[in-house]
């Protein structure tokens, strides 16, 4: 008994040393467990079930009502068979190859850090389950739900579960990869953007292989947005499908019976890359989009839709269903198959079809036809006209064209359509082997006597100018091509320098209507009239040497006959026109409030004996430090002849010539100029109306000639010391002398 008491007493006897090793125990296991908590509660210590069969709800519950702020998920899959909320208070850290799982209908909804690699797959939906919340990231990445970039995996619903969390406050960034989409993605981010910008088909960095299991419902687009998108940015990837589209081989995807009606029927169905409904607003950047039936698909009700340096093709590179107006473009290219950009006829909002944008620096071309309207509505032809094309066009390049430039449909209004900048050149118009960059229409479409008729047809125009600063239209060498420029019908105020007066054919046009031609070759004719028929047309006007002839509504005048007082030299081209000797400049100042406004009017012999049955010329150079100004002639009864305001290059001599119409009264005023500059000077030289053809510039009424001219009952003469002129007539036998 003794012996036993004495062993239990030693059992429980404690020494000094033992005392100190249970203090370094105690040390030990309080640092332990302050880097266990630094580390995270590991859910494997509450009861966690890492094979994704068996459900580890109450474990992850358990972790999350932990006072530890870190929750360590290990290797492994943990299935969720409940809702739970893990609050921004906490940290979610995963290992590699470790991802929650939710079950059908649950919902994870992470409303705090993550710590996981952008590689890492950390949410597994494959059950049906949701991962919600405001998670505390900058981005959200597809990986994250599975996605893998091969380029063989269906990667759909990882993006769509990344759309999901989203919740239109953040981005998708996707890293480099190839990934295979087969369902739409409907957007629900602030965007979308790539690891680098796209730079060929070697160096795509992240694409999406457009791959629709759905493939008889058209223009099923890879990313659909519709909701959210107010101005958020799409940028630095690419989306490609599968079909090879190609324009020597159309007949495969284009029926010729609809197409020679215009009908969009005439496509087979087909994909679309992105398309934009409802609201939404996006910014794209660096987007290239390839083998799909449209690019961009515009089916918004809002407009405002902008892109930057993106490379849209396919089919047809963009195709604007849906015209809510103010669209822009700049930079990058717009191409396809058949065409560029690509618009209809349907009703919204007031606007039967059409495109309302602008573009800058955009390259069109490497199509049959670069813009293209079709009738994609039932209506057209009960509608007695629908939207063309509206907005500024600047230094739209379309390089290699195979059918057209533009090709609009008759009933369609363009208005407000500005192109400067333009520049083309034609494609071959049949194909070869030997011949690179070749996108005519294939003969099974177009026959080969029919290709090429016009690089420009129009419909209906009003407003609109064509400049020709770096190029233009011009007619194709092809059997078929009949001209440059095609136009149904001319409202008013068009101004057509940058086409080719020649090679462009006018169906038919109003009689106030001006069509201002000052391209070289107009030029060239006035020289030629000048050269080969010295005798011109009189002047209808008073001689605008004349300072007294002249009606100051706004500002005053003098007349300069010292060139070297002018601001800008006169051109060659104003000195061949007029001729070495300038008699007269008028020099316009304004009062430096008022824009000026000055009139010429007719002869007193000619204002009220207009011949009605005949055209009226009208053509003048101005210079000026503004940009924009108008004129007109006047008739009775406040009518007019090309009322028109003109663009012009500031501080540049520029030639203003109008012609081909007929007087709308028999009575006239004079020749109108205004809107001019309210604080610069304007100078106005060789004003001329005349009959018929505009010709050499005279200051008179009588034919004008450097060298005495004998007609058949009399000449004249001008006085070489004072410039007067006289008639010389011979009557009953005498020479009758009378001053003009």
């Amino acid at each position: 008994m003794s012996t036993n008491k004495t062993k239990n007493m030693k059992m429980h006897s404690w020494s000094s040393s033992d005392v100190v090793k249970k203090e370094e125990q105690n040390e030990n296991f309080q640092t332990l467990d302050t880097e266990f908590g630094w580390r995270g509660i590991n859910i494997r210590w509450k009861g966690a079930n890492p094979n994704g069969t068996a459900g580890s709800y109450a474990a992850l519950l358990s972790a999350v009502s932990d006072e530890s702020d870190t929750i360590y998920i290990p290797k492994g899959v943990y299935l969720i068979e409940k809702n739970i909320t893990i609050s921004s208070a906490k940290r979610l850290v995963f290992a590699r190859n470790a991802r929650l799982k939710p079950a059908s209908g649950v919902t994870i909804t992470v409303n705090c850090t993550i710590d996981a690699g952008i590689f890492d797959w950390i949410f597994d939906v494959s059950a049906g389950g949701w991962i919600g919340g405001f998670p505390l990231v900058g981005d959200i990445y597809p990986h994250w739900f599975g996605a893998k970039g091969d380029g063989n995996t269906d990667d759909t619903a990882a993006f769509q579960a990344a759309m999901d969390v989203c919740n239109k406050k953040y981005r998708i960034f996707i890293p480099p990869g190839a990934y295979r989409i087969r369902r739409s993605i409907v957007n629900n981010s602030r965007g979308m953007y790539g690891a680098a910008t796209y730079v060929d088909d070697q160096q795509d960095g992240a694409v999406l292989v457009w791959d629709p299991i759905d493939t008889a419902t058209d223009l099923l687009p890879c990313i659909l947005i519709d909701n959210a998108g107010i101005d958020a940015v799409f940028e630095n990837f690419a989306i490609q499908g599968r079909v090879e589209y190609s324009s020597q081989y159309l007949s495969k995807w284009i029926d010729k019976s609809l197409f020679d009606q215009d009908l969009y029927a005439m496509f087979a169905a087909g994909t679309a890359a992105i398309a934009i409904e409802s609201g939404a607003r996006p910014i794209f950047r660096n987007i290239r989009t390839d083998r799909v039936k449209v690019g961009l698909l515009l089916n918004s009700t809002d407009g405002h839709i902008t892109s930057y340096d993106c490379n849209w093709r396919g089919l047809i590179g963009v195709y604007c269903r849906m015209n809510s107006e103010d669209y822009y473009f700049q930079g990058g290219t717009i191409a396809g198959a058949f065409c560029g950009l690509m618009f209809g006829v349907m009703l919204y909002a007031n606007h039967y079809g059409g495109f309302s944008g602008s573009m800058k620096r955009v390259h069109m071309g490497f199509s049959p036809y670069s813009f293209y309207q079709v009738k994609d509505a039932s209506d057209y032809d009960a509608n007695n006209q629908v939207n063309g094309m509206t907005g500024m066009m600047e230094t739209v390049r379309a390089e290699s064209t195979g059918e057209a430039v533009i090709k609009l449909l008759p009933n369609s209004w363009s208005t407000g359509l500005f192109f400067s900048g333009f520049a083309m050149s034609w494609s071959p118009a049949a194909y070869s082997s030997t011949e690179a960059w070749q996108y005519a229409l294939p003969d099974d479409i177009k026959p080969p006597n029919e290709k090429q008729k016009y690089a420009i047809v129009l419909g209906r125009v009003n407003n609109s100018t064509f400049d020709d600063i770096e190029g233009a239209a011009f007619r194709s060498g092809a059997p078929g091509a009949l001209g440059a420029t095609y136009i149904e019908y001319i409202e008013s105020d068009v101004v057509l320098t940058g086409l080719n007066p020649r090679d462009t054919k006018i169906k038919s046009k109003n009689i106030q209507t001006s069509l201002a031609l000052t391209t070289p070759l107009a030029v060239g004719e006035s020289l030629r009239t000048k050269v080969y028929h010295a005798m011109s047309h009189g002047n209808l006007l008073k001689n605008q040497e004349q300072l007294s002839n002249w009606s100051f509504i706004s500002g005053k005048g003098t007349i300069l006959t010292d060139l070297s007082a002018l601001p800008v030299q006169p051109s060659d081209e104003m000195k061949r026109f007029i001729g070495n000797t300038i008699g007269g400049i008028l020099k316009v100042t304004p009062d430096g409030v008022n824009t000026a406004y000055v009139q010429l009017p007719f002869l007193s012999s000619q204002s009220s004996a207009i011949d009605t049955t005949r055209s009226i010329g009208f053509e003048y150079y101005i210079c000026s430090s503004a940009s924009r100004f108008r004129s007109r002639i006047d008739f009775a009864g406040g009518q007019y002849l090309y009322d028109e305001t003109f663009a012009v290059t500031p501080n540049q001599w520029t030639r203003i010539a109008c012609r081909e119409y007929k007087a709308p009264a028999a009575s006239a005023g004079g020749a109108s100029f205004f809107e001019l500059s309210a604080t610069q000077p304007t100078y106005i030289a060789a004003v001329m109306v005349c009959y018929d053809a505009n010709g050499a510039y005279s200051p008179h009424y009588h034919p004008y000639a450097k060298q005495p001219i004998e007609s058949a009952d009399s000449f004249i003469l001008t006085d070489k010391s004072t410039g007067a002129r006289c008639k010389i007539e011979l009557v009953n036998g005498a020479l009758q002398i009378t001053a003009l």
